[in-house]
C-alpha cells in the first residue's frame, strides 16, 4: 500500500491521471464529432464543456499545477544547468521521437517529405527546443507537426522560469503571492488589449500563474497544514461552478484556477482513502511512468486513426472499438517511446562517467 509522506503527494497522480483521460476523451470528441463529423458525441461535448467550467482547462490547469508543485518537491537546489538539462532532457528527448514517428507515418501516408510549405529552413530550431506548435498557435510559421500541442512549449517556459519563482517565493511568499496574482488578473481582465492570436487558457502568460499555485502549495506545504473542514468549502465551489447554468461574467481562466484548487483541495482531503485501492496504485505505477508519452503521442494516433477510416461514419459499437483501438496504440507506442528514452539515457549517462 503506498503512503503519502513528506515528499510525495499522491493525490496529485491520481489528479494527473484524470487530467490526461479527460482531455484524451476531449479530444477524441473534437475529431470524432467537430473536426470529422463521424459519430455524434453532443452529449459528452455537454458534461465536459459548461456555462461556467470547461473540464478540459481545468484538466490543464490542474496538469500545470501538479508539474509546480512536485517540481517544487523533488527539488535540491542543484545549479540551473544541471536542473535544466534535466528536466529539458526529460521532456525534449521523448518529444523528438514522437516527433520522428509521426514524421515518418505522414511521409508514408501522404508518398512525400514536403509536408510544411515553404516554412524558412532555420525554423528547425522551435522544433528543437519543443516550441513549434506553441509558437504555431501564436501565428508563427515552424514545422509543427501537432506532437505534444501547445502545451509542450509552454510547460517548458514554466520549467525554464521555475528557479527564478522558486528562488522569489522562498524569499518572500507573500510578497510573490500578491504580486503573481496581481499579474494573473491583469492579463486575464485585459487579455484582449493585447491583441494576443492565442486563446487566454494556451498563453503561458496567463497559465503560468497556475504552476505558481503548484509551486506555493507545495513550499508553503499548505495541503499538509490544511483543515479538515476545508472540503466543506471546496466541494461545494466545484458543485456551483459546474452546474450553475447562467454564465458567471469573470474570466475563464479564474474561474479555472479557482476550480482547479479546490479539486486539489478535495482530492487531498480523501488521499488516504484512495491509496488504499490496490487496482489503482497499480495503474498509478504504469501510468506515471508513460504520462508525459502519452500527452505528446494520443492526439496523432486519433488524428492517423480517423484518416484511415476515411471519417466515415461510425456506429455506437464501431466507435467504442475505435476507442480501444486508439488507447491501445497509444498505450503501447508510449511504452515503446519511454523504453527508448531511458536507453538513451543510460547510454549517455554512462558515456558521461567514462
Amino acid at each position: 500500500m503506498l503512503v503519502s509522506n513528506k515528499k510525495r503527494i499522491y493525490c496529485f497522480d491520481i489528479i494527473k491521471l484524470i487530467s490526461i483521460s479527460i482531455i484524451y476523451i476531449y479530444h477524441v470528441v473534437m475529431d470524432m464529432y467537430v473536426v470529422h463529423p463521424m459519430y455524434n458525441m453532443k452529449f459528452i461535448e455537454n458534461l465536459l464543456i459548461r456555462p461556467n467550467v470547461n473540464l478540459v482547462m481545468v484538466a490543464v490547469a490542474l496538469f500545470i499545477f501538479i508539474s509546480g508543485a512536485t517540481l517544487t518537491l523533488s527539488y535540491k537546489g542543484e545549479n540551473l544547468f544541471e536542473f535544466y538539462k534535466k528536466r529539458l532532457t526529460r521532456v525534449l528527448l521523448p518529444f523528438y521521437i514522437s516527433y520522428f514517428i509521426y514524421f515518418i507515418i505522414k511521409v508514408l501516408t501522404y508518398k512525400t517529405y514536403h509536408l510544411f510549405g515553404n516554412v524558412q529552413k532555420w525554423k528547425i530550431l522551435f522544433t528543437m527546443i519543443g516550441m513549434d506548435e506553441y509558437l504555431y498557435a501564436n501565428g508563427v510559421s515552424t514545422f509543427s507537426l501537432g506532437v505534444g500541442e501547445w502545451f509542450l512549449g509552454c510547460i517548458i517556459l514554466c520549467y525554464i522560469i521555475f528557479p527564478f519563482l522558486k528562488k522569489a517565493n522562498d524569499k518572500n511568499k507573500k510578497l510573490t503571492f500578491i504580486l503573481m496574482s496581481i499579474w494573473f488578473l491583469f492579463i486575464n481582465y485585459s487579455y484582449n488589449v493585447f491583441n494576443f492570436k492565442i486563446v487566454p487558457h494556451m498563453n503561458f502568460l496567463c497559465q503560468v500563474y497556475n504552476f505558481y499555485l503548484g509551486i506555493y502549495f507545495a513550499s508553503e506545504q499548505i495541503l499538509y497544514r490544511m483543515k479538515k473542514w476545508s472540503v466543506v468549502v471546496s466541494v461545494p465551489v466545484i458543485i456551483f461552478l459546474y452546474f450553475y447554468s447562467l454564465h458567471i461574467n469573470i474570466p475563464d481562466n479564474l474561474k479555472t484556477s479557482i476550480i482547479s484548487v479546490a479539486t486539489i483541495i478535495s482530492f487531498y482531503s480523501i488521499e488516504k482513502f484512495l491509496i488504499k485501492i490496490n487496482i489503482l496504485n497499480l495503474i498509478l505505477k504504469v501510468f506515471n511512468s508513460i504520462s508525459l508519452e502519452i500527452y505528446l503521442i494520443h492526439h496523432f494516433i486519433i488524428y492517423q486513426i480517423d484518416y484511415m477510416l476515411g471519417y466515415r461514419r461510425l456506429k455506437g459499437i464501431e466507435t467504442l472499438l475505435v476507442l480501444i483501438v486508439n488507447l491501445v496504440i497509444t498505450l503501447i507506442l508510449s511504452f515503446f517511446v519511454n523504453a527508448f528514452c531511458k536507453r538513451i539515457n543510460a547510454i549517455m549517462y554512462t558515456s558521461n562517467n567514462k
